[in-house]
């Protein structure tokens, strides 16, 4: 391989001035831009350089220049002899030149020192560099974006590069963070990998070259129509989504579980004096001995994750189980029913009976569609479908039903990978909208779940396979332990300085200086950032060939038809008896006038 040679003689900018371990300050004696001379000016911020320190070439990028303050009056223009200015710039440090491998490196095996020369890099050099840095001599690379200080050369990255240690897509709203996702998803499948979309809001439902699109009411043609079952969901998730008080309803809700999963463990097989009535445990005045026998040989049942019992019948069995610990002839016997503990627990079984049929909870409760479950597992078991789309655009904000739907959505996919699922063919998960399903704790005292699914699979999934994509308009809410999780960062403009400093903490290689960039990156522009990548390279992510609907409502079109068909004015109610009537025409405008009680539209 012939050894590159990233100093061009004729693009040298200046000398090394000062250096510390993460920048160097510059003379820049050619970077004024007097108007007779602005074409032949030579380093401004943004411009990626190379420093020649004899045994290894670094690369930097200039972050700030200037001119010191007592020569600041020199650039005005006045009349007479121009004088010039000795401008300065500080570069920060970023990578290295591997000698003979014409590939740039993590780390500085040596640092500048006074007197080194600072040239330009050349963009088709910087490109290959780069390239050579990422993909090396790997076949298999997704076409992610282009470099336009690299002459708009393509940045293709291997998928372990972007997907191995995890990724998190940051970006205000316009910056580009949904078309990203789309085109990482796109190049995903391409390259013959799997991907699941957790949908928030729908815009990518409608996105061509998505196998399955599962939606949780009325669909499209091309859509499924599906329901998770409550079976799948744990104890605390319905605890959390009937919140029960601590002291008296609580203890009857999990002993009504408790019986209901008895029943459903026990089926036909009902052991003598247990009395089952209509899918119901009955206590009432029945031996304490035959249930408690019962329950213990069916322990390994009733211990399940799951809640494997008729939701339908959690009503009544709380009833059922408002009765005396014992009756006042035999200790053996459950007592009649216990009227106190009844009349406190008549506001849970009320709010469950409406809970379980209510429009916003049939996702869970109702046999709508299909089972997500089920789809899910032939969409792992046939191998020619690589992107599904889970859409949670019709799912209710009532009840944090959307974040307990997607948390025990994340949960099972994090068993179905340690059950081996993804070890040979892994998965990738991608999550929009993450700040809102992440490190958040739903419920009260009494009763909550912490949101955690998608941090499991963020610290334990990738060694099953599992691997996940986060994107989020709010880096900040993201909980430490997870961004610190994430490999590499697709860094989109973040105008929010609590984002940028979250965005800094987070990557050792983004100091303030090159955090700068960030508010005033391009809509569409993204600074990727990851351990495997030898420096921060900004870059414009390819539009998508088939962008999401993220558009918002169109104002122009709106408004403008609607003043176009101006609508009928609407019919004033009749005045008040007495009252002068309101002149027959007006061909003044109306003046405004004092406060008029007529004025006021009743609901």
């Amino acid at each position: 391989m012939t050894a590159l040679s990233p100093i061009d003689p004729d693009r040298y900018i200046g000398t090394v001035t000062q250096a510390t371990a993460s920048q160097v300050i510059v003379n820049l004696p050619n970077a004024t831009a007097r108007p007779e001379r602005r074409g032949l000016a030579k380093g401004a911020v943004g411009d990626f350089v190379f420093i020649d320190c004899e045994r290894v070439k670094l690369l930097g990028r200039i972050v700030e220049t200037r001119i010191p303050d007592s020569e600041r009056l020199q650039v005005e223009p006045r009349l007479g002899d121009l004088v010039e200015p000795d401008p300065i710039g500080r570069v920060q440090l970023l990578a290295c030149v591997e000698q003979g491998s014409n590939k740039l490196v993590r780390g500085l095996p040596e640092f500048p020192r006074i007197g080194d020369g600072v040239f330009l890099a050349q963009p088709s050099l910087l490109a290959q560099l780069i390239r050579n840095a990422v993909a090396g001599d790997r076949e298999l690379v997704l076409s992610i974006g282009r470099i336009d200080a690299a002459d708009s050369v393509d940045v293709c990255l291997p998928p372990e590069k972007i997907f191995g240690r995890h990724c998190g897509v940051f970006g205000a709203t316009g910056g580009g963070k949904s078309w990203t996702l789309a085109t990482l998803i796109q190049q995903l499948k391409k390259a013959g990998g799997r991907a699941i979309l957790l949908d928030p809001t729908g815009e990518f439902a409608a996105m061509n070259g998505v196998d399955d699109v599962f939606v949780f009411d009325a669909a499209v043609p091309g859509q499924k129509v599906v329901h998770f079952p409550y079976q799948q969901i744990t104890e605390d998730d319905l605890f959390t989504l009937f919140r029960p008080s601590g002291q008296s309803q609580g203890p009857r809700l999990r002993e009504a579980i408790r019986s209901l999963k008895l029943v459903a463990a026990l089926g036909a097989n009902v052991p003598a004096q247990v009395t089952i009535q209509n899918g119901l445990l009955e206590k009432n005045g029945k031996l304490k001995n035959p249930i408690n026998q019962a329950l213990t040989a069916n322990a390994a049942a009733l211990h399940q994750p799951g809640c494997a019992f008729d939701i339908s019948k959690l009503a009544d069995q709380i009833r059922h189980e408002c009765v005396w610990p014992m009756s006042q002839q035999n200790a053996n016997i459950y007592g009649g029913p216990d009227q106190q503990s009844l009349g406190y627990c008549e506001t849970l079984i009320s709010r469950i009976s409406g809970l379980v049929r209510s429009k916003e909870l049939e996702c869970i409760f109702e046999s709508n569609g299909t089972s997500l479950v089920a789809e899910l597992d032939a969409f792992f078991a046939d191998d020619t479908r690589d992107v599904a789309v889970i859409s949670f655009k019709d799912v209710r904000f009532e009840h944090n039903t959307r974040e307990i739907l997607l948390n025990i959505i994340g949960r099972y996919l994090l068993g179905t990978a340690r059950a081996g699922t993804f070890r040979n063919d892994p998965l990738v998960v991608f999550l929009d909208e993450a700040h809102q399903f992440l490190g958040r704790t739903i419920g009260d005292d009494y009763a909550s779940v912490r949101l955690d699914s998608f941090g499991l699979i963020a610290k334990e999934g990738r060694k099953y396979g599992l691997t996940c994509v986060l994107a989020t308009q709010r880096p900040r809410d993201v909980p430490a332990d997870v961004l610190s999780q994430l490999g590499t960062l697709f860094v989109h403009r973040l105008t929010n300085d609590q984002d940028r400093e979250t965005v800094e903490r987070a990557c050792g290689d983004l100091d303030r200086g090159a955090a700068q960039f960030i508010p005033m990156l391009a809509p569409g522009e993204a600074v990727v950032i990851g351990p495997d990548l030898p420096a921060p390279v900004p870059m414009f992510i390819h539009p998508p060939n088939h962008p999401p609907d993220s558009k918002g409502p169109s104002f122009q079109a709106f408004w403008t038809k609607r003043k176009a068909h101006p609508r009928a004015a609407p019919v004033r109610p009749p005045r008040a008896a007495g009252a002068a009537p309101a002149p027959a025409s007006d061909p003044q405008p109306a003046q405004p006038g004092p406060f008029d009680l007529d004025d006021i539209i009743p609901f």
